[in-house]
């Protein structure tokens, strides 16, 4: 008896540690980090684009972690937007990379792995500031959204 309950303990713990390492290759959070300023890309004057990092973390790890699966998109609306606008709100325009594509973005740093944009929008915005968010699309599960960032532009 007292064989059968360290086996049974032995496997539940087995299973347990198994449980946790397919679990740490899940995004738990999304970070966007931007310049407050938008950029020219294009040899036409006036502003066109923007600049960005994100880093995902896995596992509640605190370092950057490489995006292996599912989708990045960066997500640039018109004005401000926040909260569940985010959610709500149509972008002005969003921008998908694959796991595949990533892989020139990537870079690392003190912060671990992240993945670097500058971003041309299509159709320019409106307003003097446009809002940009991160959003992981996971192969199953919810999206994963960055807080929010605002930037100052000057509509052409």
């Amino acid at each position: 008896m007292l064989r059968q309950l360290v086996c049974a303990l032995a496997l539940a713990v087995g299973l347990c540690g198994c449980a946790t390492m397919s679990g740490g290759d899940r995004v738990d959070a999304v970070h966007l980090f931007g310049l407050p300023v938008t950029f020219n890309l294009d040899a036409r004057p006036g502003a066109d684009g923007f600049a960005v990092r994100v880093f995902a973390t896995k596992g509640g790890a605190a370092k950057g972690a490489p995006i292996t699966a599912g989708m990045l998109e960066v997500l640039m609306f018109d004005g401000t937007a926040a909260g569940q606008e985010l959610l709500t709100k149509q972008p002005l325009q969003v921008w998908h990379f694959t796991p595949r594509e990533l892989i020139s973005l990537r870079e690392q740093t003190s912060l671990g792995t992240g993945y670097r944009f500058a971003l041309r929008w299509k159709e320019p915005p409106s307003h003097n500031y446009i809002t940009v968010a991160a959003r992981y699309v996971p192969p199953k599960g919810e999206p994963v959204y960055s807080p929010p960032s605002t930037i100052t532009t000057t509509v052409k």
